[in-house]
């Protein structure tokens, strides 16, 4: 089987260099880096290594993530399209491991992703994904091209936050199946963007009531089928006890919140304690909120 790795990248200079020497050494027959509006230098570096390696195709696009990874797909001539991110880099044996858990009937094979480093930065960004998650994460997935064009492919409306786990579902809902290879490893960077950058990011989880209304099935990933996980229930039971004060004037409903509140008690008495958990409170209180108005909006209920 043929392959081609496939890249999204914008203003990640020196990450995404690294991560194009690491896919090199893996050899695939193709690399494909899709630019999108890089301002830092990376398109114009990108074009120097594509007149270095006749195997790597760049270009330039705008648009939506989901848009542009189907961009790449289209310029992908291999049998498999392997997808990593910029701010990865491959473990050697990477691509090798994923082709081998590709059999007939399999049509998106996950890989194993870690962090760089261990994080030691409260709010730190990275990848932790050691086993199958059923989200197909394109920091580290393989897809058969073939079972990909049978589909829409990623996302190209729901924009961040989603679009590859789409991809993922549409194939399986094709009639394939989905493996995971524990030995294809990326490295995902680690970084500190600070407690804001998860706040913004939070806005994001109003789309998966749009994914679990296209893809009724990922519903078996959910807590009970309703809440994306069990502390959502909590912080659920919270707002609804909110909400059942101000409807009734009885105090008592606010009991519904004590399970959130033990969840973020304060650790201690130091002003860190008290950051840390009201930090946590806030976040799982504005990913709730986003999932109430993306439930709303799409009138498909995720908690």
């Amino acid at each position: 089987m043929t392959i081609t790795v496939c890249v999204v990248v914008k203003d990640r200079h020196d990450l995404m260099l690294r991560c194009l020497e690491a896919v090199l050494a893996e050899q695939p027959d193709q690399i494909v880096v899709i630019d999108n509006g890089s301002t830092d230098g990376t398109w114009e570096a990108l074009l120097e290594q594509a007149a270095r390696h006749p195997t790597l195709t760049v270009e330039q696009d705008s648009g939506s993530l989901g848009h542009i990874r189907n961009r790449a797909v289209a310029l992908a001539t291999g049998d498999v399209v392997a997808f990593t991110d910029s701010d990865c880099r491959p473990l050697p044996g990477w691509l090798a491991a994923g082709l081998a858990a590709f059999s007939d009937d399999i049509g998106v094979v996950q890989g194993k992703t870690v962090p760089e480093v261990e994080p030691t930065v409260r709010w730190s960004v990275t990848q932790d994904i050691t086993s199958r998650s059923g989200l197909f994460e394109a920091c580290n997935v393989f897809y058969r091209r073939e079972a990909l064009l049978q589909t829409r492919g990623f996302d190209s409306e729901v924009g961040f936050f989603g679009e590859d786990t789409a991809a993922g579902w549409a194939v399986l809902r094709g009639g394939w199946r989905d493996a995971w290879a524990p030995d294809a490893v990326v490295e995902h960077v680690v970084t500190t963007p600070g407690f804001g950058w998860h706040l913004r990011r939070a806005r994001g989880y109003a789309n998966w009531p749009a994914l679990l209304k296209a893809f009724p099935e990922q519903r078996d990933l959910l807590w009970h089928r309703v809440f994306l996980r069990p502390r959502s229930a909590e912080t659920g039971a919270l707002l609804l006890g909110l909400a059942g004060m101000l409807a009734t004037r009885r105090p008592a409903v606010l009991l519904a919140g004590v399970p959130f509140l033990w969840r973020h008690r304060m650790r201690g008495v130091s002003r860190g304690a008290a950051l840390d958990a009201g930090s946590e409170a806030l976040f799982d209180l504005a990913v709730s909120v986003a999932l109430v108005r993306g439930s709303a909006k799409h009138r498909s209920v995720v908690l």
